[in-house]
């Protein structure tokens, strides 16, 4: 009986193996090693990596990892004569350090802090959740989504300062953002809702003193992103805005500096912020090879007045830009900045990658922010700035600049600034980079 239930066992298991063709027989092998693989990579330890990109540790599947970043800018200024409160100076413009990464793939981090100044700050505090390429949800301390070059990294940008326009588009804030890429990335979107800033700053201190709320949007085109070949696959433009309500009864906002961040612009401390600020601005790019383009233009409008909760008028400040780069050395440009194809090696010849740059950029502050709410002897009502540089990009981690710029001012009507204002006579300033940034 037991020889007859055994040749039955054998007659089936032949059977059944008969009826597996040899492609079915390989596709339950190839399932069995995957099963057998996804159980033994969790035994696996993390891979831990190092170079350009930071200090990277990282579970076997990528799903999880850590990534320690650094931006390291040592500066100089040097001012031509008869600036008398020009300084000549070396500055540690920005000492940052800080972490980013993925968990489970879905949701990224970043924590960054600012350690250049007088005292620490955290500048960056903030996770994403990617429920697909098209919707994004980004919450806590980040760029608000207006200005072109302000959402540009700070080791990516043309220049060793940003523009004149940047200073009257908003900065860090904390909120909740929904965002993505639509159509292949030929579009893309992104939708916020902060505690409100006013023009150029950030939100320093963590807090919020109103019930007041902006509300900002953004959206780029890349029509011919996908098109290979075509000379507008590097054209990107769009529009940004914001509107909110800035009912802080507080000061209207930063002071306005020079490229050589000499002060040429301030509030006076019962200048008030009393209700809305309304920002748009149009804006494009574009990079073809070497060649790099960018252009932006923000009006901005703010109720102020010098009794809290009482507007008195609306003011509407304008500023632009249009700066141009070009790789001499043959490498890519992009608005992530530029690799050299070789880095910078004396005994091999190799130097790395040149750039040459310029740009042109005024901010035209409303003239009827005098003399209520500003001082036509110690501020102007606007700035020109011309800039000429060169950046050498020795590695993908080291990069050294050298700008020359020069800021014209026009005064207020009847305005009569001392000898040895800022504003008295036009800015020439050279100014040096050695950056880092890993």
């Amino acid at each position: 009986m037991k020889k007859l239930s055994t040749i039955f066992l054998l007659s089936a298991a032949i059977t059944q193996a008969a009826e597996l063709t040899v492609q079915e027989q390989i596709d339950v092998l190839k399932a069995r090693i995957q099963e057998l693989d996804s159980k033994v990579r969790p035994l696996q330890r993390a891979e831990t990596t190092a170079g350009d990109k930071g200090f990277i540790l990282a579970s076997p599947d990528a799903a999880n990892s850590v990534r320690v970043r650094g931006l390291v800018q040592l500066d100089s200024r040097w001012f031509g004569d008869g600036k008398v409160e020009a300084n000549d100076a070396f500055v540690l413009r920005r000492g940052r350090i800080g972490l980013e990464g993925k968990l489970n793939k879905t949701t990224e981090y970043q924590i960054i802090g600012e350690y250049a100044g007088s005292s620490a700050t955290l500048l960056d505090a903030n996770f994403s959740l990617t429920y697909a390429p098209e919707i994004q949800v980004k919450v806590g301390r980040f760029k608000v989504p207006l200005g072109l070059e302000q959402l540009q990294s700070d080791a990516n940008v043309l220049f060793i300062e940003r523009s004149l326009v940047s200073q009257v588009a908003p900065n860090r804030d904390i909120g909740v953002q929904v965002g993505g890429d639509l159509n292949k990335g030929t579009i893309s979107y992104a939708v916020g809702v902060f505690n409100g800033i006013q023009d150029g700053g950030s939100n320093a201190d963590q807090k919020d003193a109103n019930d007041g709320k902006d509300v900002v949007a953004r959206v780029t085109f890349q029509p011919w992103l996908n098109d290979e070949g075509s000379s507008f696959a590097g054209l990107s433009f769009g529009v940004a805005g914001s509107y909110g309500l800035q009912d802080t009864n507080g000061k209207i906002g930063s002071s306005f500096k020079t490229d050589g961040q000499q002060t040429f612009f301030a509030w006076k401390d019962a200048a008030l912020s009393t209700g809305r600020v309304t920002r748009v601005s149009p804006q494009f790019s574009y990079y073809n090879g070497g060649l790099s383009l960018l252009g932006e233009y923000i009006v901005t409008k703010t109720d102020v007045g010098t009794t809290a909760g009482i507007t008195a008028a609306r003011l509407k400040n304008t500023a632009w830009q249009l700066a141009a780069g070009y790789v001499l050395t043959g490498e890519k440009a992009s608005y992530k900045g530029v690799t050299p194809s070789n880095d910078f090696d004396r005994a091999a010849g190799s130097l790395g990658a040149f750039e040459v740059v310029g740009r042109l950029a005024a901010l035209d502050v409303d003239n009827n922010a005098f003399t209520t709410y500003a001082d036509r002897d110690k501020s102007a009502t606007k700035a020109t700035s011309y800039a000429l540089g060169l950046n050498w990009y020795l590695s993908k981690v080291t990069r050294l600049s050298l700008d020359y710029t020069h800021t014209k001012f026009d005064l207020a009507t009847s305005g009569a600034p001392a000898a040895t204002s800022v504003i008295k006579q036009s800015e020439d300033a050279i100014l040096t980079r050695l950056q880092l940034n890993f």
